[in-house]
């Protein structure tokens, strides 16, 4: 099978790696089998579901395809797992957009900020006038624009 459309060999014997049990070692012949397996077997699932999203004239292989694939291959017993991995995805996922949507909310238009720039600047307009304006570390206004240090 060629590169192009396989899984990363070192993702997938990280994966082999981690998964030994401790003092366990794998040739690299059996980790490389095991590679071509994984993609074979990418391509049976990925070949049937889209076999069944054509034949519901949909052109996007879907969540659901991808579980009639299992079922139709006779995998049946992978589907509750995959199902579960499915659902954790889609929360994980909800959470993303519901975070993107909070910071997009927390982001004003350009007139509202310049609305609130000019009340800020008349605000402290008012307080320098007053002479209640501080600058710094307790400097008054006039002192730290002098630009002396003494």
């Amino acid at each position: 099978m060629d590169d192009e459309g396989s899984l990363p060999k070192s993702s997938v014997y990280k994966m082999i790696s981690e998964g030994l049990p401790p003092g366990l070692r794998m040739g690299n012949d059996v980790k490389e089998m095991i590679v071509e397996c994984c993609n074979e077997f990418i391509q049976c699932v990925s070949s049937e579901a889209n076999e069944i999203s054509t034949k519901e004239n949909k052109t996007t292989i879907l969540p659901e395809h991808v579980v009639a694939a299992l079922e139709s291959l006779d995998f049946a017993s992978m589907i509750e797992t995959v199902k579960a991995t499915m659902n954790e995805l889609k929360e994980e996922d909800k959470e993303v957009r519901a975070e993107k949507k909070k910071k997009k909310g927390m982001q004003i238009s350009d007139e509202e900020a310049l609305r609130l720039q000019q009340e800020m600047f008349a605000a402290a307009k008012a307080r320098y006038n007053s002479g209640d304006a501080t600058i710094g570390a307790g400097q008054p206004p006039a002192a730290a624009n002098t630009g002396s240090l003494d």
